[in-house]
């Protein structure tokens, strides 16, 4: 048996490492993660369409950690790739479109997982 088959996903895995199979301490991160993954896409949403380079930079900022904790990586990459769009003069709004997107699933893919480790 394989070390990632005694957790019910990837979020399980990354939280039970950081909790040190401590369970009540996962339950509390679970929650506060949970949290996170409700309010990043509307706080992205809203600062990708009012442009906000700033704003999208202080986001991926305050949520550094927990795409290193929770290894999403492809959720880092989304912040980077709408701080680049953003960058150039001519923004593409089917760019922006596109990251918000990815945040948004990325998002609910991981809320889904973390919502699974609370019914077990």
């Amino acid at each position: 048996m394989s070390e990632h088959s005694l957790y019910r996903n990837t979020v399980d895995h990354q939280l039970s490492k950081v909790a040190e199979n401590d369970r009540d301490f996962k339950k509390q991160l679970v929650v506060i993660y949970s949290d996170y993954m409700r309010d990043i896409p509307h706080d992205f949403a809203r600062l990708a369409e009012q442009r906000n380079l700033t704003g999208i930079a202080e986001l991926h900022h305050k949520h550094k950690t927990t795409c290193h904790v929770l290894s999403l990586q492809a959720l880092s990459d989304a912040f980077a790739e709408a701080r680049d769009i953003l960058k150039k003069e001519t923004a593409k709004e089917v760019s922006l479109n596109s990251c918000t997107e990815k945040v948004t699933n990325i998002c609910h893919n991981t809320l889904t997982q973390l919502q699974e480790i609370i019914s077990s």
